[in-house]
């Protein structure tokens, strides 16, 4: 997935763009226990970008939002709550 997900940043359209990881976790134990969870989420996937797939570090921010952001909220420890989004946050200047 992560291939998948670099050889996107790679088109030729999304070259000079900047993008958000974001880490998302079920809502189980402390939230800020949650959040740390979430944050070291979205950190690994934005070093191996880097490191694995060498996307420019200057094009990527992780940030962690733990148990914010339910997908699922009728089942807060569904797994489908537990992951990563990757959005365009605005162009590299």
């Amino acid at each position: 997935m992560l291939g998948r997900i670099a050889d996107t940043l790679y088109h030729p359209s999304l070259l000079g763009y900047k993008f958000l990881i974001v880490g998302h976790t079920f809502s189980t134990g402390r939230r800020e226990n949650n959040l740390t969870l979430s944050q070291r989420r979205a950190d690994v996937v934005r070093e191996v970008l880097i490191n694995m797939f060498k996307i420019s570090p200057k094009r990527l921010q992780a940030i962690g939002l733990g148990e914010e952001q339910l997908l699922d909220a009728a089942h807060p420890t569904a797994a489908i709550n537990q992951r990563i989004q990757v959005a365009t946050v605005g162009k590299v200047l």
